[in-house]
């Protein structure tokens, strides 16, 4: 009882004395002023510059290059390079300006004038459209990490974001093509079917027609065959061109020789003409004289018998004439008659010679222009191939006709579904406003352990009165804390007050997240006594330091995971990450609402920060003149 005594009252005597300060030095009060706003400010300042970066990412300068010549691509003109020019240039993402010399655009960012800038080569449709390899397509994105890391980090993922959205609207295009090309596809398969059907059926007529070329032709060549001896038989038993010739002439010299003939009978019958005329003068002077004689004597009668019997000769002899004379013209008629067929003759045999030598000629020509035995076999045989041949083809458009299937399986859905089937859907637990409210967990932190670090250097934290040397050093560790605690509470009053009024970061529990910076204010302050009394002076090095590995290892931007190993270690050892952490659970309902369990665990490094103080403390008497604040105003 006499300890808790001592305890309560040393403590309570210490705050008085530490109070008596400020009433001392009342200029105090604008450093307590200025360092209770230093931690607001700091959150003000640095979460306004990070609150929604990615709200003014369209103030980021950068640079389109196009020039992408086209493609002609399946009877379609496409430019992708234009369509991604116009997409990007509506969307704003960054604040795009076309430029048309890519080194230009290269030396700009060099410079520093712009953040990045996207470059796109003239084969880039040309390449990228055919899809023919991967990553044919070439995209540059030129940007200087030197000049800016962050920007860099930008355009980096806006190259993954871009070869995304271009793969995927290129892929639409694809798969529209597709679906284009399937939907015909039944069409074209009936059409294919009845053109089959047709091909069968012009098949199985040209296979019959073969089939019947095939007979036909055996019989054509058996008949040429004998219509080839034939023809060499009538050639062989043809006269010769000489016996056509003397048949020729023969019939030409009967033909003169009539004509001599009908002359002859002509001048037999001027002959004729004359015996007669004799006859009668030869009848009238044998009967003249037969006449005259009778008186002859002795000889008269024998004279005038003698020429009795002359006259009666002459008359016989006239008879015979005209009998003669008759047979002649008969004779001449017949010889009329002869001289007719005699030329007919002649002209008939002519034309028969002439007729000869032509049939000689053709039939030899006809013997020349047949084909020969083996020409007749081999069409004979050519004929049985095509019979072969076309029914080869029927079994083949059949064939056909039956793997063609029944129809085609149209592939279901949309080009843009198809070509982005797949969306990963994320369900966000513990959501955050914005990134400045992200921030707010580790900013707030780093402010609230700036503050409790400028809360501590106002006074000095190290020294007691003489008068009060007696008392407990846990009653000293609480006394000195007052009124620097007080500093710190003040200060997270204005820092709740700016994310609250300010900023406007959305807290369902106001209360409890109040309650988290108050106490993570209070902790920073005790752990900054404790380790500048068990330090000493050296302990304000540690203090920057510790700060240091606490934002290396506390979590507040990036996963401890993502940390070497040290880090990952030290992590649950330090206050501030388990600061970070019941922020987060406060305001973002995150771990699981495990807010009471990261409260628990920062308030047992306050104590044990406390007890090293109270253990290890070490302490300078001083007297009243001596016991001042540590900043002089």
């Amino acid at each position: 009882m006499r300890y808790l005594h001592a305890l309560f009252a040393g403590t309570w005597a210490i705050a008085r004395a530490e109070l008596a300060i400020v009433r001392r030095f009342p200029r105090i009060l604008l450093a307590v002023v200025a360092v209770g706003v230093v931690p607001a400010l700091y959150a003000l300042i640095y979460l306004t510059s990070v609150w929604d970066p990615a709200g003014h990412t369209a103030d980021l300068p950068a640079a389109i290059v196009n020039q992408d010549q086209g493609v002609t691509y399946m009877s379609r003109t496409v430019n992708v390079g234009d369509e991604l020019t116009h997409t990007l240039l509506d969307k704003r993402a960054f604040g795009f300006r076309a430029m048309t010399d890519a080194e230009a655009a290269r030396a700009e960012v060099r410079r520093g004038t712009l953040a990045f800038a996207l470059l796109i080569p003239a084969d880039f449709s040309a390449n990228a459209v055919p899809g023919a390899q991967r990553g044919a397509g070439q995209l540059v994105v030129y940007t200087s990490e030197g000049n800016n890391y962050s920007s860099a980090g930008l355009a980096r993922r806006f190259a993954g974001e871009l070869g995304h959205q271009v793969n995927e609207m290129l892929n639409e295009q694809r798969w529209g093509l597709v679906l284009n090309a399937a939907s015909g596809s039944q069409q074209r398969l009936d059409k294919l079917k009845q053109a089959l059907l047709e091909l069968r059926d012009g098949s199985q007529t040209l296979a019959n027609g073969a089939a019947q070329y095939s007979a036909a032709a055996q019989q054509v060549g058996s008949g040429f065959k004998q219509v080839n001896g034939g023809i060499r038989t009538i050639e062989s038993k043809l006269p010769a061109d000489a016996d056509l010739r003397a048949l020729k002439a023969g019939s030409q010299q009967l033909a003169a020789g009539q004509r001599e003939l009908g002359s002859g009978l002509a001048q037999i019958g001027d002959g004729f003409g004359q015996l007669e005329a004799g006859a009668g003068q030869l009848g009238d002077g044998a009967r003249k004289m037969q006449k005259d004689s009778a008186d002859i004597p002795f000889v008269g009668e024998r004279i005038a018998k003698g020429a009795g019997e002359l006259a009666a000769g002459a008359d016989k002899l006239r008879g015979g004439i005209d009998q003669a004379q008759g047979a002649m013209a008969k004779a001449q008629d017949g010889n009329h008659k002869l001289a007719a067929g005699a030329t007919a003759l002649d002209g008939g045999v002519g034309k028969l010679t002439d007729g000869m030598g032509a049939l000689s000629g053709g039939i030899r020509t006809m013997a020349g222009k047949l084909p020969a035995d083996k020409k007749l076999d081999e069409f004979v045989q050519g004929g049985a191939q095509l019979a072969q041949g076309a029914q080869r083809l029927l079994t083949g458009v059949r064939t056909i006709e039956a793997a063609l299937p029944a129809s085609i399986t149209r592939i279901q859905g949309s080009a843009s579904g198809l070509a982005d089937s797949v969306e990963p859907k994320v369900e966000v637990v513990a959501p955050v406003d914005n990134n400045g409210s992200a921030f707010v967990p580790n900013m707030v932190s780093v402010a609230l352990w700036i503050g409790a670090v400028m809360a501590g250097y106002l006074f000095n934290i190290r020294i007691v009165l003489a008068d009060h040397t007696h008392y407990p050093k846990l009653a000293k560790t609480l006394g000195k804390i007052t009124m620097p605690a007080l500093i710190v509470l003040l200060q997270v009053a204005l820092v709740l007050a700016t994310l609250l009024g300010v900023l406007q970061v959305q807290a369902p529990h106001v209360a409890a997240l109040a309650l988290t910076m108050a106490l993570a204010s209070l902790v920073f302050l005790v752990v900054l006594f404790a380790i500048l009394h068990v330090f000493g002076d050296f302990g304000r090095i540690l203090t920057v330091l510790l700060l240091t590995l606490q934002l290396s290892a506390g979590g507040g931007v990036l996963p401890v995971e993502l940390s070497a190993g040290f880090f990952r270690t030290v992590h649950s050892w330090l206050p501030f990450s388990w600061v970070v952490q019941a922020f987060r659970a406060v305001m973002f309902g995150a771990f699981d609402d495990g807010w009471a369990h990261a409260c628990w665990v920062v308030l047992l490094s306050g104590a044990v920060a406390v007890g090293l103080m109270a253990l290890f403390g070490k302490w300078k008497e001083v007297l009243l003149a001596d016991y001042r604040p540590t900043v002089q105003i």
